[in-house]
């Protein structure tokens, strides 16, 4: 039985779209500049209860690396919209709000947790006050 023209130019066009897509969504996630800086520990909810905050602070840095007290790592930017921390086992990926706002949800003893971190203002070099 021949094959139509027609069926071999739509598997090929299939066939092309596919590798195309795959090529876009396996590019490596990267770290963002942007996102460089100290962020403070805002709010933290257990089970839906509001907590003391006492998370240390995070420092993220331009090269891609990441430190919370001791723990060292690398961190990606996924999706536009997830933060992925290379070596946290306890937190898994923190969702973005903006530049401002990294947001850690995950399960701890059971319960619901979220921790929500705001960036730190930080002042130009240049700038001092008079």
């Amino acid at each position: 039985m021949p094959i139509s023209h027609k069926a071999v130019c739509s598997i090929t066009r299939l066939v092309f779209l596919g590798a195309v897509a795959l090529t876009i969504y396996a590019l490596p996630a990267r770290a963002d500049s942007y996102l460089s800086g100290t962020y403070d520990c805002t709010k933290i909810e257990v089970a839906g209860k509001a907590k003391t905050c006492s998370a240390p602070s995070l420092e993220l840095n331009s090269d891609g690396s990441y430190q919370i007290l001791s723990e060292r790592g690398t961190y990606e930017i996924v999706a536009g919209q997830w933060l992925v921390l290379s070596t946290s086992k306890n937190h898994g990926k923190a969702r973005l709000d903006g530049s401002k706002w990294i947001i850690f949800e995950f399960v701890s003893g059971g319960k619901k947790s979220k921790i929500t971190y705001r960036r730190k203002y930080q002042r130009s070099p240049g700038w001092y006050s008079s």
